[in-house]
């Protein structure tokens, strides 16, 4: 039976709190897109190193959209004492607290914005669905914005000056970080060998290796682009089957390249030579985690498969029950936690693969597709739904309950 950790966390975010622990929050391993800003202060300093307990619920702002299929693809970014989160009913950035949810302000676009944030210092870039990418101060004054002509979906990319977006058009546009002027855009072919007319709905970011822009298309192509100029410079046939379309984002660790097709495989790559060094029968929606010589993959089957890294070898699978694509693996001192575009929220054991808890909610997650975060003690999640949810790692010893009485009772 699954058990979830209760705690009195109505003051856990109290402004004592940000005060009453000397040590310096720093932020997940696998949240490394904010640099600066204060990314995480003070606020839940220490370690996700147990099972979180719920904390606050708050409705994403905007209207209730009508929808059998509502997705909330945007991942929470922490900017101090501030969640940044997009909302596809929403047509704008938002600025909510980290200790209530309460919403402090808006970033405007265009458009809904339903993709991940990146703050850099006092900036905070993203894109919305009208595929425009907008510069804001943190403070929230506009300070550009390049307007595009398809859905972006996926974080923007920061290197060397530039900001490299990428739209469900197979386009990749690199511009400058300064003035918002487009530098180069690369639109990838049509593959006439394709099965299908349709693409999924959905992009990978870019992955910036040196002076590459590393990126992957509907095709099935990964390919590599000159970060100065756009031009191609290789490219490697990934993705297969009917939909071979590359929707992961690739990962660079040590001198592999690791990448996905929605349905398969899994490839680990030599960066220099670009030879497959193994293959996996398997395929993802989100990047592979990699840690101490491990393989986390978010198959798009609903399971997390543990690949050595050296090898390919499977070291085990976890089923989350569901047929759904997985999210990002988030490494925690606690655990692997992951969650299911048609589940909930899991913790597992990195060791075997077994489930250590999962997050039980009396009212229906109706899944999530966006990456939880990770920032200190704190986990921040949005439902499709339509709802951002904050656990907590209390300070204290922990009261345990069985999960058929849920955290909720009393909560609208």
């Amino acid at each position: 039976m699954i058990l979830l950790a209760l705690a009195a966390l109505a003051v856990e975010g109290s402004a004592s709190d940000a005060t009453s622990e000397g040590a310096v929050e720093r932020a997940s391993r696998w949240a490394p897109f904010v640099r600066g800003a204060g990314a995480g202060g003070k606020r839940f300093a220490g370690d996700l190193d147990r099972a979180p307990a719920f904390q606050w619920r708050v409705r994403l702002p905007g209207p209730p959209l009508n929808s059998a299929s509502h997705t909330e693809r945007s991942r929470p970014v922490v900017a101090g004492d501030e969640v940044l989160v997009g909302s596809a009913a929403g047509r704008g950035l938002y600025r909510l607290s980290r200790v209530d949810g309460a919403v402090r302000g808006v970033y405007e676009a265009s458009a809904s914005v339903e993709s991940e944030p990146l703050v850099v210092d006092d900036r905070v870039y993203f894109a919305d669905t009208s595929g425009t990418t907008w510069c804001y101060a943190l403070s929230g004054e506009k300070i550009w914005s390049n307007r595009g002509n398809a859905p972006i979906l996926t974080r923007p990319t920061l290197a060397d000056g530039t900001v490299f977006v990428t739209n469900v058009d197979d386009l990749v546009v690199a511009i400058d970080a300064e003035t918002g002027e487009q530098k180069w855009r690369y639109k990838a072919k049509r593959d006439l060998t394709r099965v299908a007319e349709l693409a999924l709905y959905a992009a990978p970011g870019a992955l910036v290796d040196g002076g590459e822009v590393v990126v992957g298309f509907s095709s099935g192509q990964l390919v590599g682009l000159g970060a100065e100029d756009g031009s191609p410079k290789w490219q490697v046939d990934v993705g297969e089957g009917r939909y071979p379309d590359l929707v992961a984002t690739p990962t660079r660790a040590g001198s592999d390249l690791y990448v996905s097709g929605y349905f398969k495989p899994l490839l680990a790559l030599d960066r220099e030579s670009r030879n497959v060094r193994w293959r996996a029968e398997s395929g993802s929606a989100f990047p592979v985690a990699v840690e101490d010589g491990v393989v986390y993959s978010p198959g798009t089957d609903g399971q997390l498969r543990a690949f050595s890294a050296l090898t390919g070898a499977e070291k085990w699978a976890w089923s989350s029950g569901t047929t759904a694509a997985l999210t990002e693996p988030q490494i925690t001192p606690a655990g692997v936690l992951v969650a299911a575009s048609g589940g909930s929220l899991y913790l597992l054991d990195p060791e075997n693969g077994r489930q250590q808890w999962a997050f039980d909610d009396l009212q229906l997650l109706e899944g999530i597709t966006a990456t939880p975060t990770v920032v200190g003690r704190q986990v921040l999640f949005v439902t499709n739904a339509g709802f951002l949810y904050s656990l907590v790692v209390p300070k204290g010893e922990l009261r345990e309950r069985p999960s058929s009485r849920g955290p909720f009772k009393g909560l609208p």
